[in-house]
């Protein structure tokens, strides 16, 4: 085998070095490594001359992290910017690539870890929550000021004051005056999938409307009237005649509660029961002027005053199972058009300073306050669903649809504002309703709903 001779260069100066087969030593005991590098004896020598370097250094050319040079050695291309690491590749990538998080999560850039998104915890559905897009609203809807619901015009109705509302399936039936001059109310309904319009009564209308969730029933001068599910003709069930104050449908009566002008100790107005198929009614509380109604079977609750005035209000509750009768609360600061009941409590409110919604578990002693607003409550802007209240207040002056947990009222927030519910100094919001997981409310004369956003 040849011989290998290495020129190198030494603090001597320049020498020959020349390796054999074996362990070789050259001038001065110095060896020759395979690179031509000149080392003290203690391996081998390479059996061939080495070769000239004919490599060509790479450049980092946006690479990241440590990259061969292509010629045996290394280059250090540096770090990445903020929300970025170095990949597999030497290539930047986000840090949050290749990560999967859950829903209702986000992968957070500065960390690469899943946390709560910006949209979840904003409660937003639609709009951009700390630069990310939480959902499109369809159609003609608009996102809310609060980005939590979509908000779309249904249908203008030809009522000057609406005065009640009932939701049946698709179709949102509207009672109200066409003007103050009016002696009677007219009847709309709304087919919310078409936003189509329908009149079904004129100035006949007197009662509030109700729903069992299947027809609709109200009372004028001939009696009580029903329309029937895919109807929109009216037919009268017979045994009860003139105003009813308040009107609450179950699934076998129609409860009536009369106004009346008498003072207290005339027996002419309270609560009559009538069957659903008419026929005889029954006084189930007398001596109650003007009462709302709620019922939880077998309970019927009522609100109402014992005289023309506020001084002697009463919230009480009738047992239907054995036709007994309990008066639960009373005095003048109770209001008495505000009762509303769940499956474990029932809710009244008080004006004191301000109007108050009070809870009263049915197996509590003590009620606990939910919401003061400063500009009054109304049972017909107010909704019970999913644990929570919901009701048009107006608190520390921010005036809006709420929504307070009824396990923890102090973390009661905004789901629409007063713009979103288009209010205006000549228009409020008259009747509120819950459809699914949205709404359907009135301001004015013009009918609104919260729609589901793309995602």
């Amino acid at each position: 085998m040849s011989d290998c001779v290495c020129n190198v260069s030494t603090l001597m100066g320049s020498r020959d070095v020349t390796c054999g087969t074996a362990m070789c030593l050259g001038a001065d005991s110095y060896a020759c490594s395979p690179r031509g590098v000149l080392t003290l004896s203690s391996g081998s020598c390479s059996s061939t001359m080495p070769q000239p370097n004919t490599c060509t250094v790479r450049v980092c050319n946006g690479a990241c992290g440590a990259v061969p040079d292509g010629c045996g050695g290394t280059l250090q291309c540096g770090g990445c910017g903020a929300g970025q690491r170095c990949g597999g590749a030497n290539v930047c990538e986000s840090v949050c690539a290749g990560i999967s998080c859950s829903a209702g999560q986000r992968c957070e850039p500065s960390t690469g870890t899943c946390v709560a998104s910006a949209c979840t915890a904003a409660g937003a559905v639609c709009g951009v929550v700390d630069g990310q897009a939480c959902g499109t609203c369809p159609g003609t809807s608009v996102c809310a000021s609060t980005k939590k619901q979509c908000v779309d015009t249904v249908a203008s109705i030809p009522i000057q004051y609406v005065m009640s509302t009932a939701l049946v399936g698709d179709r949102l039936f509207v009672s109200g005056l066409s003007s103050l001059q009016a002696n009677g109310r007219d009847l709309f309904v709304v087919d919310l999938a078409t936003k189509q319009t329908q009149q079904l009564a004129t100035a006949t209308v007197l009662s509030p409307l109700a729903t069992n969730g299947a027809s609709v029933y109200w009372t004028d001068t001939t009696g009580v009237r029903r329309i029937v599910p895919g109807s929109t003709t009216p037919t009268t069930i017979t045994g009860l005649t003139g105003y009813c104050a308040d009107l609450l449908a179950t699934s076998q009566h129609l409860y009536c509660g009369y106004g009346g002008s008498a003072r207290y100790g005339v027996d002419a107005f309270g609560i009559k029961r009538l069957p659903l198929a008419g026929g005889t009614y029954t006084w189930v509380k007398q001596f109650l002027n003007s009462p709302r109604m709620a019922f939880a079977a077998p309970y019927l609750f009522y609100v109402g005053t014992t005289d023309n005035y506020s001084s002697f209000g009463n919230l009480g509750v009738y047992d239907t199972s054995d036709n007994t009768d309990q008066v639960l609360a009373s005095g003048g600061i109770l209001d008495s058009d505000f009762i509303m009941v769940d499956d474990d409590a029932f809710y009244f409110a008080r004006n004191q300073t301000g109007a108050t919604i009070e809870r009263m578990p049915y197996t509590a002693t003590q009620s606990t306050d939910l919401i003061t607003s400063e500009s009054g409550i109304s049972r017909d802007t107010t909704v019970l669903q999913g644990g929570s209240l919901f009701t048009v207040a107006k608190v520390s002056g921010v005036e809006g649809l709420w929504q307070v947990p009824v396990a923890a009222p102090t973390t009661r927030s905004v789901v629409l504002t007063a713009a979103d519910l288009k209010l205006t100094s000549q228009a409020s919001v008259s009747n509120l309703r819950a459809q699914g997981m949205g709404w359907l409310f009135v301001t004015g004369s013009t009918v609104y709903r919260t729609v589901a956003p793309a995602q």
